[in-house]
Order: structure tokens, then sequence, then C-alpha cells
């Protein structure tokens, strides 16, 4: 089927296109900042946008999974500025 988008794992092709709005709110956020943690609020990435704000909880949920952030409370996340790195890293491959 050429006309179709291949499926991405872990991510659903309808949360991936938010994708890069959350890639570029992280590297904005992340770099040379005060503290330990960067947080992460739906809100900011998506503003008043729900299908933004489901697919953005959908992506930082799987980063929960797997380690990388912490849910805060809700719509709220944070993510150690030690392992900024290795979220951006992940969050490119599922690009």
């Amino acid at each position: 089927m050429a006309g179709r988008p291949r499926r991405r794992e872990g991510v659903g092709w309808k949360t991936g296109r938010y994708l890069p709005a959350l890639l570029w709110h992280l590297q904005r956020r992340g770099g040379g900042g005060r503290g330990a943690v960067v947080s992460v609020r739906t809100r900011d990435v998506c503003g008043v946008d729900r299908r933004c704000g489901m697919a953005v909880r959908e992506l930082m949920m799987s980063l929960v999974e797997k380690g990388l952030a912490r849910r805060h409370k809700r719509g709220v996340y944070l993510i150690e500025r030690e392992a900024l790195e290795e979220v951006l890293s992940a969050l490119r491959e599922w690009i």
C-alpha cells in the first residue's frame, strides 16, 4: 500500500503528528536552564488544543513507562536534566 504511512513502533500516527512540537519544546527548555529537572506542561506545548494535549500525554506516558520521565500531577511531567539527552534521542527515534 503505497499511500498509507507506515506505523511507528510505540507511537501511533495521530500521536506522532504532535511529536515535533514536544521535541521543539524540550530543546528550547532543556538548554542551559536552572534546576535539576525540566518540567513539561501540556498546556505550554499545545495551548488549548485538546487533541494535541492527549497526544502529548500519550508520548509522555510512554516515556514514564521507560523510566525517563515522571508524572508530577495532571498535565505536568518532570524530566531529570541529566536524562534529557536520552529522552531527546528516544523521541527522535519515534519520528
